[in-house]
């Protein structure tokens, strides 16, 4: 019988242990009307256009809530921008209320049998007008194996912007 409680518990952990999540965020902001403009992210992973690719899917999440986002990320130069080429932008930014930003900590499909798609990110909103940011989250997931890393990553910043944009 003990025998059986433990493959139970062992089975339990196993399967409830895959998929991980994590969320830490600012508290909610309170005026977040206006329009927005997405800049590509930078990149702190060994993945290749990583920063790039995590702001489009962050641009399709804020056009899902019904915000405004001006322009797109096509305007950018599609490779790895660096912190200093982010500041820059963020500097010249003007035309929008808000700019969205961040860095990408982690973006592959883990080694072992099943290939889990792990994301980490952070996201952050700089204000024009005050010339700061005014919110920081940051959100890491992993998901099952026949996930795409696209679709881990849509679901960590939806759930992250969740707090201050409801779609």
């Amino acid at each position: 019988m003990r025998k059986y409680i433990a493959l139970a518990v062992v089975l339990f952990s196993v399967l409830f242990t895959g998929c991980a999540e994590r969320y830490n965020v600012q508290a909610p902001l309170s005026n977040v009307k206006g329009s927005y403009t997405v800049v590509p992210f930078a990149n702190y992973t060994q993945t290749p256009l990583a920063g790039y690719r995590v702001a489009s899917i962050a641009e399709g999440v804020l056009r899902s809530k019904g915000l405004a986002v001006d322009g797109t990320l096509w305007n950018y130069e599609e490779h790895d921008y660096s912190s200093k080429e982010i500041k820059e932008i963020l500097s010249k930014a003007s035309g929008s209320d808000f700019v969205v930003s961040g860095y990408v900590n982690e973006y592959r499909y883990k080694t072992g049998i099943d290939g889990e798609p792990a994301v980490s990110v952070t996201v952050k909103i700089y204000d024009v007008k005050r010339k700061k940011f005014i919110w920081r989250g940051v959100a890491s997931k992993t998901g099952w194996s026949y996930e795409s890393l696209g679709t881990v990553t849509q679901k960590a910043i939806d759930e992250l912007l969740n707090g201050i944009f409801k779609s």
